[in-house]
């Protein structure tokens, strides 16, 4: 039998675990993000490419993609005064395109957005 001590030791480890588990969990409820995530998914881009793909403003998406790499969910280079991201953590958009094959399995099969979902899904 364990002793509180160790009970409480274990919940103390799991609660950190799982509060970092939120936190990643927590780059995924922003619309905004997720955008972003959709337009480098498959191809490295520039910020003015992202802005221009996402229709965001500048500062949103260099907000949102600071987060993304403080994160370690995206990677950047700098060429000359560009800076390109890219996205580093293949599990995490793993993780993306299940989220939007659940949720697009839940709307009509006609609808625009369903196959939007499901094209995202696919996108390797």
């Amino acid at each position: 039998m364990r002793s509180p001590e160790t009970v409480s030791s274990e919940s103390s480890e799991l609660h950190e675990v799982f509060a970092s588990v939120a936190k990643y969990f927590s780059l995924l409820s922003e619309p905004t993000r997720l955008n972003i995530l959709h337009t480098i998914c498959s191809d490295e881009r520039s910020v003015s490419a992202i802005v221009s793909a996402t229709g965001a403003t500048q500062s949103n998406v260099s907000r949102h993609l600071a987060l993304l790499y403080q994160a370690g969910v995206v990677s950047r280079r700098k060429e000359r005064n560009a800076v390109f991201y890219r996205v580093n953590d293949p599990v995490f958009a793993d993780v993306c395109r299940t989220v939007c094959r659940q949720i697009a399995g839940r709307i009509d099969a006609g609808q625009p957005l369903r196959r939007e979902l499901l094209a995202f899904a696919r996108n390797r």
